[in-house]
């Protein structure tokens, strides 16, 4: 396959003494210095995961970003999953202030009017959530998957715990959570990538771990996962999650065959799910197939339907992943998504936000930095057997998920058998 693509980003990596591992690349485009930290949590328990909310809570409201921020800078901060990701942005010429401000976020410390605050709005946002039919979806669906709710693939914490999360309990948690053998950080813009790095190098030189502490690993998916139904009454939209292990990742052509794979069945307007659920048969207002990535690579597929269409719904969803794969995708799907994705690729990478976006992504994925450079070369080079052999993966029988809605007249467990969506009433 022969596909075009822009010139690669030139990137500069390194690894400091305190085990940071850092990537720079220069983009003159605009005068403006964007730095992006990805932390790796050890979230081990439901309380881990409150705490490491309102942790990011209170960066956010920390006096060195007040500070930044009154500068001009930008300054944002969340938790994606098992990672704490911190943005800084400004003018190129406030590099020191940029530097200066993420040295003393990870050395901060916290006062317990700022806990407070934070743990107030952490809380809100957690009630919030839990009354979201998506979020209790996706609960299940992980639930389902694993057996169990592990709190690295949980939505958002728990709103009791989180409640009563205590200054020592933030103190306690960021001496654990914000170390530099777990970091990343990522330094995109208008500067000299050799002189940046050396500058946020010298800053962080006295971020050191703190108290020893190793990530667990998330439980091994069940054998055979089931696809439940969950009983939600009088909700008239259904919610459709399903999750199956990705092709194992040997290198970066399996994850750019599972990338392309999961394009052609969900992520694009003409992908198979979106062409036949939404556009053929009218039923879904809201469907997709995409990639993720838990300690291994998924795929997951959403889809959001009135509740009198679920049970089609499911029926043909049995009936794409086990045609796409018993058959694969043809040439011309291979052709279209692999240019797709590729295009997104050569955007992002051209803007500074799009190419420090990438790299955070890299982070989160375990990939080095250079996918932003070998991810589309690797999907230029795949063939159509390449995108099937990843398509062998996504069979029905390996999903694992729920239907979630008002169940009156559901299956409690959904078979995944193409053309037999509710022959139990067993679950």
């Amino acid at each position: 396959m022969t596909l075009s693509t822009a010139p690669a980003p030139h990137l500069v990596t390194e690894r400091a003494p305190n085990g940071l591992a850092l990537t720079a690349t220069s983009l003159d485009t605009v005068p403006l210095l964007q730095a992006r930290l990805a932390v790796r949590l050890p979230l081990g328990t439901p309380a881990d995961l409150a705490a490491s909310d309102v942790v990011a809570a209170c960066w956010s409201q920390h006096s060195a970003t007040a500070r930044l921020e009154q500068a001009g800078g930008i300054a944002s901060v969340n938790r994606r999953r098992d990672w704490l990701l911190l943005g800084l942005h400004a003018t190129a010429d406030l590099q020191p202030l940029l530097a200066d401000t993420l040295a003393e976020l990870v050395h901060a410390d916290f006062t317990t009017a700022t806990v407070d605050r934070a743990v107030a709005v952490v809380t809100q946002q957690a009630t919030v959530a839990a009354s979201q039919p998506a979020v209790h979806a996706t609960r299940r669906m992980w639930s389902e998957y694993y057996g169990q709710l592990p709190p690295a693939v949980d939505p958002a914490p728990d709103p009791e715990l989180t409640g009563h999360t205590t200054p020592s309990d933030v103190t306690a948690a960021f001496a654990r959570f914000v170390t530099p053998h777990r970091a990343h950080l990522a330094i995109v813009g208008a500067a000299d990538t050799t002189q940046a790095l050396t500058r946020f190098t010298t800053a962080l030189s006295g971020w050191r771990a703190g108290v020893p502490d190793d990530r667990p690993a998330l439980p091994a998916p069940l054998p055979s996962p089931r696809i439940d139904t969950s009983h939600r009454p009088g909700q008239e939209q259904t919610q459709i999650r399903l999750v199956a292990p990705a092709p194992p990742r040997e290198d970066i052509t399996d994850f750019a065959a599972h990338q392309v794979a999961a394009t052609v069945l969900g992520g694009s307007f003409a992908s198979r799910i979106n062409t036949v659920l939404r556009e053929r048969h009218g039923l879904a207002y809201r469907c997709r197939a995409a990639t993720d990535y838990v300690d291994a690579d998924v795929v997951v597929i959403e889809v959001d339907v009135h509740t009198r269409h679920a049970a089609r719904a499911m029926g043909l969803l049995m009936e794409l992943t086990d045609e796409f794969s018993t058959a694969g995708p043809n040439e011309e799907e291979v052709r279209a998504a692999a240019g797709f994705i590729t295009g997104a690729y050569t955007i992002n990478s051209g803007s500074q936000s799009g190419r420090a976006s990438l790299l955070t992504a890299a982070a989160t994925q375990d990939l080095p930095p250079s996918a932003l450079i070998d991810v589309p070369r690797a999907i230029a080079a795949l063939t159509v057997a390449d995108v099937a052999a990843a398509a062998a993966y996504y069979r029905p029988d390996r999903f694992g998920g729920v239907v979630c809605g008002d169940a009156t007249g559901f299956p409690g467990r959904w078979h995944p058998r193409p053309g037999h969506p509710a022959p139990s009433s067993e679950g």
